[in-house]
């Protein structure tokens, strides 16, 4: 066996020689293990049967090494083959969903005409409001954190709850819900101007803004435009300025709320949302589910929420997002405006700074407050009674 072995090796000598004269380099360790492996078979062997004295060994040759090779190559084959199939289905799958999701949407479309709220004419486009409690004297605005799908059916809740004492007016910001998208920049000055104008139109001249996320910013930057007309600001865990000075993960929120619009997006797109919400519009919707909406307000909704989230002009707010905290960065409420905050407990764990930040952009000081509420950053879901309560108070 002893002289067996030594052929081998000789014969896999001359082969990485070989190898070697020809750049065939790669090809040595493969001749290695293919020769030791041999070695080790026949080792064992020879331990079993006692017999591997007289065994006669097939020495290694250029033969053998090619047979394994074309062996290789087979299988390589075989798996590219098993993969392309599996590629060839989910490409499939994914154009027949974009297909039927297309064609959903275009058969759809009629649900969503004129399905609530009324049109108000603001620089030539259309912009749609809601209006609860007319009757009552004092007017709450309630402004949209951004991504809002629909902030109508989002606030409808907290609106009915309202305008049992004020008369509350839901705005959807070009880009959003119901209202024409118009292509413009998002700038902050931009966005104020268009909501203060439909809040003309609508006759109001003296009103409190209540505002959820990103609308705090720009309800700051409207308090110190209109401080006339400005009665008190009622924040919802609304933005603030420097709020960017501390990061609560390794990436911007900017750049986070960037990645979860285009994965939404995909999914919509792909009709992934429609498949899973067949029969179940609340799971395509993010909403307050204790509340009764009813069947069609769910499905306006579940559309709003599949084919028209996260707009170009939403796309475009947020691309404006840092500016925007710039251009207010040094900006504090009017001493004539009475400010309201309920922050978010949840927020203020990651962030040391994110109560104190809403604390000091207050200036009028005998009447203004700031609530810290267990919770996430949807505070009007889980606490809209809390909030109504205080809010009549505060108000009175």
């Amino acid at each position: 066996m002893q002289i067996r072995i030594s052929e081998m090796l000789d014969n896999a000598s001359e082969l990485i020689e070989e190898n070697i004269e020809v750049r065939y380099t790669n090809d040595n360790d493969r001749i290695k293990r293919i020769v030791f492996s041999e070695i080790k078979y026949m080792r064992r062997k020879h331990r079993e049967t006692g017999r591997g004295k007289n065994k006669i060994i097939q020495p290694v040759t250029a033969h053998r090494v090619e047979i394994v090779k074309d062996k290789e190559k087979d299988m390589r084959k075989k798996i590219l083959k098993v993969m392309k199939w599996v590629l060839g289905i989910i490409l499939g799958v994914a154009a027949a969903l974009l297909v039927w999701n297309f064609i959903c949407k275009k058969a759809e479309q009629s649900k969503i005409e004129d399905a609530y709220g009324k049109t108000v004419e603001v620089n030539g486009n259309s912009m749609v409001v809601d209006i609860r409690g007319e009757d009552n004297e004092t007017t709450i605005i309630l402004l949209p954190g951004w991504g809002c799908a629909s902030p109508i059916m989002e606030f409808l809740p907290l609106a009915d709850m309202l305008s049992e004492d004020f008369k509350v007016i839901t705005i959807e910001p070009f880009g959003y819900g119901l209202s024409d998208r118009v292509g413009t920049e998002r700038e902050i000055s931009v966005i104020v101007d268009e909501l203060h104008e439909c809040t003309q139109k609508l006759g109001c001249d003296r009103y409190y803004l209540m505002a959820h996320s990103l609308s705090g910013l720009y309800s700051l930057y409207w308090a110190n435009t209109y401080p006339q007309e400005v009665a008190g600001f009622i924040g919802i865990d609304p933005s603030v300025p420097k709020q960017s000075d501390e990061e609560p993960l390794p990436i911007s929120m900017v750049t986070l709320n960037r990645l979860s619009a285009y994965f939404q997006k995909a999914a919509n797109v792909f009709g992934i949302t429609r498949l899973c919400s067949v029969g179940h519009p609340e799971k395509a919707v993010y909403a307050d589910t204790s509340y009764p909406y009813s069947e069609r307000e769910l499905e306006v909704f579940r559309i709003l929420s599949m084919d028209f989230a996260y707009s170009r002009d939403m796309m475009n707010e947020l691309n404006h997002m840092e500016g925007n905290l710039e251009s207010v960065r040094d900006m504090k409420f009017p001493e004539s405006v009475s400010v309201l905050q309920f922050v978010s407990g949840d927020n203020c764990e990651m962030m040391e700074s994110w109560e104190p930040l809403h604390r000091e952009v207050i200036t009028e000081t005998d009447k203004s407050e700031v609530l810290r509420l267990d919770g996430g950053h949807y505070l009007h879901f889980e606490w809209k009674e809390k909030i109504v309560e205080k809010i009549k108070e505060w108000i009175g």
